[in-house]
Protein backbone atom coordinates (compact mmCIF):
# COMPACT_ATOMS: atom_id res chain seq x y z
CA UNK A 1 0.00 0.00 0.00
CA UNK A 2 1.21 3.55 -0.90
CA UNK A 3 2.29 6.56 1.42
CA UNK A 4 -0.54 8.17 -0.48
CA UNK A 5 -3.59 5.48 0.35
CA UNK A 6 -2.29 5.33 4.11
CA UNK A 7 -2.70 9.14 4.47
CA UNK A 8 -6.18 9.17 2.66
CA UNK A 9 -7.23 7.02 5.25
CA UNK A 10 -5.98 8.40 8.26
CA UNK A 11 -7.42 11.72 7.47
CA UNK A 12 -10.73 9.45 6.45
CA UNK A 13 -10.40 8.33 9.83
CA UNK A 14 -9.73 11.66 11.53
CA UNK A 15 -12.46 13.24 9.98
CA UNK A 16 -14.90 10.73 10.81
CA UNK A 17 -13.71 10.58 14.19
CA UNK A 18 -13.98 14.60 14.45
CA UNK A 19 -18.17 14.03 12.89
CA UNK A 20 -18.84 11.55 15.35
CA UNK A 21 -17.26 13.49 18.18
CA UNK A 22 -19.44 16.47 17.35
CA UNK A 23 -22.38 14.34 17.26
CA UNK A 24 -21.74 12.58 20.30
CA UNK A 25 -21.53 16.41 21.65
CA UNK A 26 -24.63 17.51 19.71
CA UNK A 27 -26.19 14.42 21.53
CA UNK A 28 -25.43 15.15 25.03
CA UNK A 29 -26.22 18.92 24.80
CA UNK A 30 -29.66 17.48 23.49
CA UNK A 31 -30.39 15.16 25.98
CA UNK A 32 -29.37 17.70 28.94
CA UNK A 33 -31.78 19.88 27.66
CA UNK A 34 -34.66 17.16 27.33
CA UNK A 35 -33.66 15.23 30.62
CA UNK A 36 -35.53 17.71 32.91
CA UNK A 37 -38.86 18.02 30.98
CA UNK A 38 -38.88 14.36 30.54
CA UNK A 39 -39.23 14.27 34.30
CA UNK A 40 -41.49 17.13 35.18
CA UNK A 41 -39.18 19.98 35.72
CA UNK A 42 -39.16 23.23 33.87
CA UNK A 43 -35.92 24.37 32.01
CA UNK A 44 -37.47 27.57 31.15
CA UNK A 45 -36.60 30.25 34.33
CA UNK A 46 -39.95 31.47 35.66
CA UNK A 47 -42.32 28.70 34.61
CA UNK A 48 -43.00 27.36 37.39
CA UNK A 49 -45.65 29.32 39.40
CA UNK A 50 -45.89 30.42 43.24
CA UNK A 51 -48.53 30.58 45.67
CA UNK A 52 -48.48 34.47 45.38
CA UNK A 53 -50.15 34.14 42.10
CA UNK A 54 -53.50 33.27 42.89
CA UNK A 55 -53.42 29.72 42.76
CA UNK A 56 -56.70 28.58 44.38
CA UNK A 57 -60.67 30.07 44.13
CA UNK A 58 -62.72 31.60 46.85
CA UNK A 59 -64.94 29.12 46.60
CA UNK A 60 -62.77 26.59 47.21
CA UNK A 61 -61.24 28.35 50.21
CA UNK A 62 -64.72 29.03 51.22
CA UNK A 63 -65.27 24.88 51.17
CA UNK A 64 -62.12 24.27 53.06
CA UNK A 65 -63.38 26.44 55.94
CA UNK A 66 -66.35 24.16 55.99
CA UNK A 67 -64.00 21.02 56.24
CA UNK A 68 -61.50 22.98 58.44
CA UNK A 69 -64.55 23.33 60.99
CA UNK A 70 -65.78 20.01 60.75
CA UNK A 71 -62.22 18.10 60.60
CA UNK A 72 -59.50 20.03 61.55
CA UNK A 73 -60.44 22.88 64.61
CA UNK A 74 -60.75 20.37 67.34
CA UNK A 75 -56.85 19.72 67.41
CA UNK A 76 -55.90 22.69 65.75
CA UNK A 77 -55.72 26.48 65.96
CA UNK A 78 -55.42 29.31 63.20
CA UNK A 79 -51.72 30.03 64.74
CA UNK A 80 -50.75 26.60 63.90
CA UNK A 81 -50.53 26.77 60.25
CA UNK A 82 -50.11 30.54 59.97
CA UNK A 83 -47.81 33.24 60.06
CA UNK A 84 -44.38 32.48 61.25
CA UNK A 85 -45.03 28.92 62.07
CA UNK A 86 -46.33 28.26 58.71
CA UNK A 87 -43.72 30.21 56.72
CA UNK A 88 -40.87 28.21 58.54
CA UNK A 89 -42.68 24.95 58.13
CA UNK A 90 -43.03 25.21 54.03
CA UNK A 91 -41.82 28.40 52.62
CA UNK A 92 -39.78 27.26 49.83
CA UNK A 93 -41.23 23.36 49.50
CA UNK A 94 -44.17 22.81 46.88
CA UNK A 95 -47.83 22.47 47.19
CA UNK A 96 -47.39 18.55 46.45
CA UNK A 97 -45.63 18.58 49.81
CA UNK A 98 -48.29 20.06 51.20
CA UNK A 99 -50.65 17.93 50.05
CA UNK A 100 -48.91 14.96 51.00
CA UNK A 101 -48.60 15.75 54.12
CA UNK A 102 -52.46 16.67 54.53
CA UNK A 103 -53.54 14.21 52.67
CA UNK A 104 -51.31 11.40 54.85
CA UNK A 105 -51.62 12.57 58.29
CA UNK A 106 -54.63 14.79 58.76
CA UNK A 107 -56.98 14.59 60.49
CA UNK A 108 -54.78 13.42 63.46
CA UNK A 109 -57.93 11.14 64.59
CA UNK A 110 -58.13 9.82 61.36
CA UNK A 111 -55.21 10.34 59.07
CA UNK A 112 -55.72 9.75 55.06
CA UNK A 113 -59.63 10.04 55.67
CA UNK A 114 -60.00 13.53 53.94
CA UNK A 115 -60.80 13.05 50.03
CA UNK A 116 -58.51 14.65 47.90
CA UNK A 117 -60.70 17.74 47.12
CA UNK A 118 -61.09 18.01 50.85
CA UNK A 119 -57.20 18.10 50.75
CA UNK A 120 -56.94 20.51 48.37
CA UNK A 121 -59.74 22.70 49.87
CA UNK A 122 -58.20 22.63 53.25
CA UNK A 123 -54.94 23.69 51.49
CA UNK A 124 -56.40 26.75 49.86
CA UNK A 125 -57.93 27.98 53.06
CA UNK A 126 -54.38 27.83 54.44
CA UNK A 127 -53.20 29.97 51.47
CA UNK A 128 -55.88 32.52 51.93
CA UNK A 129 -55.05 33.05 56.01
CA UNK A 130 -51.83 33.42 54.72
CA UNK A 131 -52.45 36.28 52.80
CA UNK A 132 -51.82 34.48 49.80
CA UNK A 133 -54.22 35.62 46.67
CA UNK A 134 -57.23 34.06 45.22
CA UNK A 135 -57.52 32.98 41.56
CA UNK A 136 -59.76 31.63 39.02
CA UNK A 137 -58.97 28.25 38.84
CA UNK A 138 -59.30 25.76 41.41
CA UNK A 139 -55.86 24.03 42.93
CA UNK A 140 -56.03 20.86 41.37
CA UNK A 141 -55.79 17.74 43.38
CA UNK A 142 -52.84 16.33 41.06
CA UNK A 143 -49.71 15.80 42.78
CA UNK A 144 -47.57 16.27 39.19
CA UNK A 145 -49.53 19.82 39.11
CA UNK A 146 -48.88 20.57 42.39
CA UNK A 147 -45.18 20.47 42.03
CA UNK A 148 -45.12 23.19 39.96
CA UNK A 149 -46.40 25.44 42.27
CA UNK A 150 -43.88 26.71 45.21
CA UNK A 151 -44.79 28.00 48.32
CA UNK A 152 -43.65 31.43 48.84
CA UNK A 153 -44.55 33.67 51.53
CA UNK A 154 -45.26 37.48 52.03
CA UNK A 155 -42.43 38.75 53.62
CA UNK A 156 -43.28 41.82 56.21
Amino acid sequence: MSSDSQGQRSASSAGASDTLMRCVVKFAAVMCIMAPAAHGQTTTAGAERTTLTGVYTRDQANAGRDVYAGRCQSCHTAASHTGPVFANSWAGRTLSDLFAFVSERMPKDAPGSLTPEECTQVIALILRLNGMPAGDDDLPADTAALRHIRIAVRTP
